[in-house]
């Protein structure tokens, strides 16, 4: 491993920044949690795992993580596009305490040095039981169309779309989301 400057270099690895909160990329309104952005769709394998397995690591921490699952609702997949300025995103996408810090790889390595540990210092703990309404999936399904995307106006006699809820049916859940 060679140390320049603010940066690690391993032989055969990208630059990673330290630190990390000199990203210029910023996600308001959330300086006090984690928010991770992911896919829980298991097409391809790899970033499947990757997605799980950060996941994993801070639930282990029990801090506030605010999880977006891009799978569930394209407006979290607009949002990150939106925040980084990019089509095209690899995933998971890791923000602590607003400021963006990476992917997965960058995770762990901050992991492995002990860096994490002081990032993610101050921030409020879960709740310690899983959501009573979504088993902290954060969607339920629309009571307005019952999922189905799809309402019948009375008015013009046909069948809309639901205004209510998202391309799967769900709506973020009332308990849990903000």
């Amino acid at each position: 491993m060679v140390a320049a400057g603010n940066f690690v270099k391993e032989q055969d690895s990208n630059f990673i920044p330290f630190p990390v909160s000199d990203s210029p990329f910023r996600l308001p309104g959330t300086e006090d949690r984690v928010v991770v952005y992911f896919t829980s769709l298991r097409g391809i394998r790899r970033t499947f795992q990757d997605c799980h397995d950060i996941r994993m690591i801070f639930k282990g921490f029990r801090v506030r993580l605010d999880e977006r699952d891009i799978s569930m609702d394209a407006i979290y997949r607009k949002e990150l596009q939106k925040v980084l300025g990019e089509t095209k995103v690899s995933l998971p996408q890791i923000f602590i305490k607003g400021k963006y810090i990476g992917g997965a790889d960058v995770v762990k390595q901050l992991l492995e040095g002990g860096e994490l540990v002081r990032m993610i210092k101050g921030l409020p703990l879960m709740a310690s039981k899983p959501c009573d309404a979504c088993d902290d999936v954060r969607f339920v399904p629309c009571t307005n169309c019952n999922g189905s995307r799809k309402v019948f106006d009375e008015d013009d006699e046909k069948v809309n779309r639901c205004p209510e809820c998202n391309e799967n049916g769900l709506v973020h859940c009332p308990l849990c989301c903000e």
